[in-house]
């Protein structure tokens, strides 16, 4: 039997053990039915986004249905839902669907950078800290400690009034998971760390020549991914908050977001003498709750995956 023949029955075997615990894992996933109702939530807010470059290509008029500059001169403005204007128009004249629809864009480029980069530094320093252990671990507990009370919102804010830098989604969200990742991400998956380095398993992986590498990358890890998954979606929910918050504060680049659909519905309708024209206020707050809370529900299914303490409480 050559090499290569090895090799492919090693690649099976990783295959077929990737797909068994890709099918516990949804089997045991699936068993919550609010984490799957998040995850079709998730999946719809990404058909959302896809869908508004194709209906500006193909349907829609840049001149009536541009998220920023479209205006209908053929009604009066702001005009409520109609066959024209399915969510109906803000005091500006433009159709409130489509202001929607390309926000979607943006908060999902934001909650997957926040999202990803979460779990990297939070699995990074609480592998490295639980591992190492000594000075290594000790200055890593005092830099989390440090972060932790460092709310991300509120240092974004401040980065954001003082234009020390160009808060666009993709480094709104970068910074929000450096910040969180390093605060209460890196405190939680730490001590996860420690727990599984003080299994019997550990212990005779050492025994039995395993080095720093193999221990963290065949067992150490393994076991901080669950958590470390709950953790990038508790962290989603609350950088779109923030940046929902930000935005309606002016405190970000996003020209198109949720937070500024709100401001815009709040402060062009007094100001122009008109009212506030109600189907731009609650579309942009309904989405804005919804996508945070199909994360929060996709969290509570990782939760029960990753310990099914959590199961067996809830089925009391």
């Amino acid at each position: 039997m050559n090499r290569q023949t090895v090799r492919l029955g090693r690649v099976r075997l990783r295959l077929r053990a990737i797909a068994r615990g890709s099918y516990i894992f949804w089997r045991e996933f699936s068993h919550n039915r609010l984490a799957v109702a998040g995850v079709a939530l998730i999946v719809l807010f990404g058909l959302m986004a896809i869908s508004h470059p194709i209906l500006m290509k193909y349907f829609w008029s840049a001149s009536v249905y541009n998220p920023l500059t479209g205006f209908d001169p053929t009604i009066l403005h702001p005009a409520g839902p109609s066959a024209r204007h399915l969510l109906g128009t803000d005091n500006l004249g433009r159709d409130v669907l489509s202001m929607l629809l390309a926000s979607s864009g943006s908060t999902w480029m934001l909650a997957m950078t926040a999202a990803l980069t979460t779990a990297v530094v939070a699995v990074i320093i609480g592998a490295v800290g639980g591992y190492y252990r000594g000075w290594i671990d000790f200055s890593l507990t005092h830099v989390s400690d440090a972060f932790l009370l460092l709310p991300a919102p509120i240092f974004l804010l401040i980065l954001g009034t003082g234009n020390l830098i160009d808060l666009g989604p993709l480094k709104f969200g970068f910074i929000y998971g450096i910040v969180t990742g390093l605060g209460a991400g890196a405190i939680v998956l730490r001590s996860q760390a420690l727990k599984v380095m003080a299994q019997p398993f550990v212990d005779a992986t050492r025994v039995a020549g395993g080095r720093g590498r193999h221990i963290i990358f065949r067992h150490l890890l393994p076991h901080l991914f669950p958590l470390a998954a709950l953790y990038m979606m508790l962290a989603v929910v609350g950088a779109v908050v923030a940046d929902g918050f930000a935005a309606f504060l002016g405190q970000t680049r996003s020209l198109v977001n949720w937070g500024t659909m709100v401001y815009y519905a709040i402060e062009f309708g007094p100001n122009f003498g008109a009212r506030i024209p109600w189907n731009a206020l609650i579309v942009p707050a309904v989405a804005l709750s919804l996508f945070a809370a199909a994360f929060y529900l996709v969290s509570v299914g990782l939760r029960e995956v990753a310990d099914p303490r959590f199961k067996a409480i809830r089925r009391r």
